[in-house]
């Protein structure tokens, strides 16, 4: 079972944000930002809410197939930015 509250504090960290500021942003003391990263579980309204703030799709680790869908996503910008060179020494070369 997915531990919310750790994925959270995860990502949370990494985005170098104070507690305090996020709590801000939420609308929620630090007390019940600390008490976010504990949960197990958590409302679906208010992951909406950390998902948007720290632009991070927390709802994917519900998904069966989260995994195999970032790998996709991973190859097509991967193709994108092959596709973008390719044009670019197509370009090069027409001049």
């Amino acid at each position: 079972m997915v531990h919310i509250g750790e994925k959270i504090k995860k990502v949370f960290d990494s985005k170098g944000l104070s507690v305090s500021e996020f709590g801000r942003r939420i609308n929620m003391s630090r007390e019940n930002i600390y008490s976010i990263f504990r949960r197990k579980t958590i409302d679906t309204g208010l992951l909406v809410k950390i998902s948007s703030i720290l632009e991070h799709d927390f709802f994917q680790y519900y998904t069966p197939l989260a995994k195999e869908v970032q790998k996709v996503k991973a190859e097509l910008e991967l193709f994108k930015e092959m596709n973008l060179i390719l044009k670019t020494n197509k370009t090069k070369k027409s001049k």
